[in-house]
C-alpha cells in the first residue's frame, strides 16, 4: 500500500511542472476570448463558414476545415464556440505532446519546456482565437506523429489511426499533400510488416478518393481535391520571373509581367485580384482551358528559371526561423498574427468588402484584456533561432551522431522534424511566407529537438536497451540527404554570407556528405543498432 502511494506522489511531483502550466494557459486562453468576440476574421474565414453551411466543397482548397466546422455551424449556431473549440485543441496538442514525451522517458519538467511554446506563444493563441484552419491542421500533425510513434512497434490500429489523420491533414490544407511521404519513410524505418504499410496507404487514400469522387460530382472535370494549383503557383512565380529568359509561345506572353521586378505586386494580388491579375484575364487557344494555360506557363518558368525559384523558396522558408515576428513579405503584414489594443481586423474586413465601412456586426473588444495581451504578445514568444536550434539537434539525433545512435528515438525525431519541416516547405514554394504557416514549428519541433538532445546527452533512456536492426533504406538516405543540403543551402543563402551559387553549391555538397555518411556507416553494427524502441522484453547490456 504505501509503495503504491509513493509511487502515485513520484507521479504526481513529475507531472506538477506541467500542470501548472497546463492551467496557466487555461487562463491566458480565457484572456483571449474576452479580449476578441465572437472570434477574430480573417478574409479566408467568410469562406470556410460558407462552405460549412451548407457543407460543399470549393474549387480554391480542400474544405476539410469546413468539414469540422459543419457541427459547430448548425448545431451550435455561435462563431464564438468556434474559437473555443480551436482553443480546447491547442491545449489538447500540449497535452499530448507531454504524455508522448514522458512515455519516450523525457523527465516531467523536460516535456513541460517542450510544450510551453503551444501553452503560451502568441502566435499560437491568436490562430486558435481565429476563424482558419490552422489549428485543426497542426492538431492533426501531432496527432497522426505520435499515433504512429506512441508504441515502439506500431499495430494496426496505431497505422490506421496515423494514416486517417494524415487523410485529415491532406484535405484540411494544401501544404499537406505529400505529407504522407514522410510516414511511408518513417514505416520502413521501423522495419513494419507490408501489411501495415498497405493499412495506412489505404488508410490514407480511401478517405481522399472519397473526397475526389465528391468534388468530382459536384464540380465535374478531374477527381481531385482541389483545381487551382497551377493558379497558386503562377501567383508565386510572378513577382520573381524574368520574362526575357523565358521562352514563352504567343498565347502565354500575356502572363509575364512587364513591370520590372522591385516594382512587382505581391503574391497575393496575382490570385486575390481576379479582375486585374493576369492569369485570369488571358485568353486561352482553342481546346485548353484557362488553368491548363496558366500551368503550362508555370512549369516553362520553372524550366527555366529553377534557381531563381529555389532561392526565394529557401529565403522564404527561412523567414520562419526569424529572430522576431516581424518578418513579413510585402502584402502580407506580419501586424495580422498580432495582438493589438482592438478588433484590429474590422478595417481588413471592410476593404475586402465583408463588412460595410464603419460596421462592427456583432464584433466587440475587452480594452483591459486587449491590452494585456498586446503587452505580452510584445515581449514573449518563441525565437525561431531556438526552433532552428531544436530541428538542427533532432537531425543529429536522426542521423545517429554521439549517443543518440544508441537512443532508440532516431525515428521518431526524424518524423516529427519531418512533419514539421515538409508542410512549411510546401507551403513556402507554393503559396509564400505567412506566420499563420509556421504554427507547426511550435508543437512539432520542441517535441523533435527534445527526443534529439536526450537522445546526444544520454543516449538511451533509463531502463531500454536498444537492439540491433537492418540496414537504413536507401530512400531513407536520400530523403535525410536532400533535406540536409537543403537546410544547408538556404542557411548560408540567408546568412548573406556566401553568394547565391555558392550556398547552392554547398547545399549540394552538404547533400552529397551527408548520403555517403549514411551509406558508409549502415555497414556498421554501431550505426544500424538503433531506428527504433525494440519489443518489450529481457534487457540485456548494450554492446561496447
Amino acid at each position: 500500500m504505501s509503495g503504491a502511494r509513493a509511487g502515485a506522489i513520484v507521479v504526481r511531483r513529475r507531472d506538477l511542472p506541467f500542470l501548472v502550466a497546463l492551467l496557466v494557459g487555461i487562463a491566458v486562453r480565457l484572456v483571449v476570448t474576452v479580449a476578441y468576440q465572437p472570434a477574430l476574421l480573417f478574409p479566408d474565414s467568410f469562406g470556410y463558414l460558407r462552405h460549412a453551411e451548407p457543407l460543399r466543397l470549393s474549387l480554391l482548397h480542400p474544405e476539410g476545415y469546413a468539414v469540422w466546422l459543419w457541427p459547430i455551424v448548425n448545431l451550435v449556431h455561435s462563431t464564438a464556440a468556434i474559437a473555443v473549440a480551436q482553443h480546447v485543441l491547442g491545449l489538447l496538442v500540449a497535452l499530448v505532446g507531454y504524455a508522448f514525451l514522458v512515455r519516450r522517458g523525457l523527465p516531467g519538467w523536460a516535456a513541460t519546456l517542450a510544450c510551453l511554446p503551444v501553452l503560451f506563444d502568441p502566435l499560437q493563441l491568436v490562430l486558435e482565437q481565429y476563424v482558419l484552419s490552422d489549428v485543426l491542421f497542426e492538431a492533426l500533425l501531432v496527432g497522426a506523429a505520435v499515433a504512429l510513434l506512441w508504441q515502439p512497434r506500431p499495430g494496426f490500429p496505431a497505422v490506421a489511426v496515423a494514416g486517417l489523420l494524415v487523410a485529415g491533414a491532406t484535405v484540411t490544407r494544401g501544404a499537406g499533400e505529400v505529407l504522407a511521404v514522410v510516414f511511408v519513410v518513417a514505416l520502413l524505418c521501423l522495419r513494419v510488416a507490408w501489411t501495415k504499410l498497405v493499412a495506412f496507404a489505404l488508410a490514407v487514400l480511401i478517405p481522399l478518393a472519397g473526397y475526389a469522387v465528391v468534388f468530382h460530382d459536384e464540380f465535374g472535370g478531374p477527381y481531385a481535391l482541389e483545381t487551382s494549383g497551377p493558379r497558386y503557383l503562377y501567383a508565386r512565380l510572378a513577382p520573381l520571373v524574368r520574362c526575357g529568359g523565358v521562352p514563352l509561345p504567343a498565347d502565354e506572353e500575356p502572363l509575364c509581367p512587364t513591370t520590372p521586378l522591385r516594382k512587382r505586386l505581391p503574391i497575393d494580388w496575382y490570385i486575390w485580384h481576379g479582375r486585374h491579375s493576369p492569369q485570369f484575364r488571358v485568353q486561352p487557344p482553342a481546346g485548353m482551358t484557362q488553368e491548363q494555360l496558366v500551368g503550362d506557363f508555370d512549369r516553362r518558368v520553372l524550366r527555366s528559371e529553377p534557381m531563381s525559384y529555389a532561392r526565394s523558396v529557401a529565403d522564404q522558408f527561412a523567414m520562419g526561423f526569424s529572430a522576431s515576428r516581424d518578418a513579413h513579405l510585402r502584402g502580407r503584414p506580419a501586424s495580422r498574427w498580432l495582438f493589438h489594443p482592438g478588433y484590429w481586423v474590422l478595417p481588413l474586413l471592410i476593404a475586402h468588402h465583408h463588412l460595410r465601412s464603419g460596421a462592427t456586426d456583432g464584433t466587440a473588444d475587452d480594452p483591459a484584456a486587449a491590452a494585456f495581451l498586446t503587452s505580452y504578445g510584445a515581449s514573449l514568444w518563441t525565437p525561431g533561432p531556438l526552433l532552428a536550434g531544436l530541428a538542427a539537434a533532432a537531425l543529429a539525433a536522426m542521423l545517429g551522431a554521439g549517443r543518440a545512435r544508441l537512443s532508440g528515438d532516431r525515428v521518431a525525431a526524424g518524423l516529427l522534424l519531418g512533419t514539421c519541416l515538409v508542410p512549411l516547405v510546401t507551403a513556402a514554394a507554393l503559396t509564400g511566407f505567412s506566420w499563420r504557416y509556421q504554427l507547426p514549428q511550435l508543437p512539432l519541433l520542441p517535441m523533435a529537438g527534445a527526443l534529439g538532445l536526450a537522445g546526444l546527452i544520454r543516449g538511451a533512456a533509463p531502463g531500454r536497451v536498444p537492439g540491433p536492426l537492418p540496414r537504413i533504406p536507401t530512400v531513407a538516405v536520400a530523403l535525410v540527404a536532400v533535406v540536409a543540403g537543403a537546410a544547408a543551402g538556404a542557411a548560408a543563402d540567408v546568412s548573406g554570407w556566401a553568394s547565391s551559387g555558392t550556398a547552392s553549391a554547398a547545399g549540394a555538397l552538404v547533400a552529397i556528405v551527408v548520403a555517403v555518411l549514411l551509406l558508409v556507416s549502415r555497414r556498421r553494427s554501431g550505426w544500424d543498432a538503433v531506428l527504433t524502441l525494440p519489443p518489450a522484453g529481457p534487457s540485456t547490456a548494450p554492446p561496447r
